[in-house]
């Protein structure tokens, strides 16, 4: 299990006294369980995968997760997405047996293709509507999340708002910076529009040759994208393109950012975006809902059109020529991360949901 939202968020309820153990999916086809060095169990089941070729590669189903569930005896159940198979059977086992349970929302639906977005749709009418109204509570990371669940049926009175967190003390600023650093941290997806920042990047080279491009991340457009770089004599020049990095190797490396772009078409609350802000990079993102949740124009950081190269390329040069905006708009979004989306913050107020799923569940 990579050191995600839901790991943190582990780690720091078993600091909090709580015992936890975290049920996921077993790729190799076998059952395992690992205590990890933070104190919780994690429990690995086979399963299927129902992956969609060329839209999704991984969707599993765990055929063993109710019984596991059942063994546990959980206080509470928390499923990660309301988007996946693993969440449907927690919910509707944690109803049967009785138990409170809870579900998190991390964008309604994701943005690739037709044929995906209208099985998305099919999707949420359905099965996702029956989570929605059998969880004792649902969590949403933004506003505009929650309006669009209830638009999808999901009881209004259900939702809470908690954001992201992010490590405030391990994303930092430092003085020592790069000047002409731009990043994109992320999965190399259709929704993340990494395409728009690779046309954006020709743009900026041509107007200044010492500006460096980095892209990190994995995904299945992967190769597509450094296609696209290389055709445009970017690739290993103006534009490096790396795998996936551990959390400290991307902390180093955005303490040393210029600027952090960010031009996503779809959007939950991107930890990447968080992390960016907390380590007082300047963002150049889409001006699209979870981005605009966070970011308020000009304040802390800069948005613009989605799917616009040349909005976004005018966008990184006016920061990296204008180093006293980029201090500006990078100490506004520290302070915001550090005030609002503290992993202190954000734990308490998951707890104060907990406690309302289980009274609710009492009263049932």
């Amino acid at each position: 299990m990579p050191r995600d939202c839901f790991y943190e968020m582990s780690a720091r309820q078993v600091k909090k006294g709580h015992k936890v153990d975290v049920v996921t999916w077993n790729r190799n086809g076998h059952s395992l369980e690992e205590v990890v060095d933070e104190g919780f169990v994690i429990h690995r089941l086979p399963g299927l995968n129902f992956s969609l070729d060329g839209m999704i590669r991984e969707y599993p189903f765990l055929p063993g997760l109710p019984a596991k569930i059942e063994m546990l005896n959980p206080d509470i159940v928390h499923a990660v997405s309301h988007l996946f198979l693993p969440s449907v059977q927690a919910i509707r086992k944690a109803k049967s047996l009785g138990l409170p349970c809870v579900v998190s929302v991390h964008g309604v639906f994701a943005e690739r293709g037709v044929a995906l977005k209208l099985a998305q749709f099919a999707y949420l009418r359905t099965l996702g509507l029956g989570v929605f109204r059998s969880a004792d509570r649902v969590v949403c990371l933004t506003r505009s999340d929650a309006e669009e669940v209830v638009r999808f049926g999901c009881p209004l009175e259900k939702i809470r708002l908690i954001p992201n967190a992010v490590d405030t003390e391990l994303f930092m600023p430092d003085e020592d910076r790069e000047d002409c650093l731009v990043v994109w941290v992320g999965r190399f997806v259709p929704e993340k529009g990494v395409q728009y920042l690779v046309m954006a990047a020709r743009i900026v080279a041509e107007r200044s040759k010492d500006v460096r491009f980095l892209l990190v991340g994995y995904g299945p457009l992967k190769a597509r994208i450094m296609k696209l770089a290389r055709d445009f004599g970017l690739l290993d020049k103006s534009i490096n393109i790396l795998g996936p990095l551990s959390r400290e190797e991307i902390a180093e490396i955005l303490s040393k950012a210029s600027v952090f772009s960010f031009p996503s078409l779809k959007e939950g609350m991107p930890l990447s975006v968080l992390e960016a802000m907390a380590s007082a990079v300047p963002v150049v993102s889409s001006n699209i809902p979870g981005i605009n949740d966070v970011i308020i124009h000009g304040e802390n950081g800069i948005l613009v059109p989605p799917r616009n190269p040349k909005a976004l390329a005018n966008a990184i040069m006016l920061l990296l020529e204008d180093r006293d905006l980029r201090r500006k708009l990078g100490q506004n979004a520290r302070q915001l991360m550090v005030e609002k989306h503290s992993w202190n913050l954000v734990t308490e107020k998951t707890e104060e949901v907990y406690n309302e799923a289980i009274g609710k569940a009492e009263k049932s």
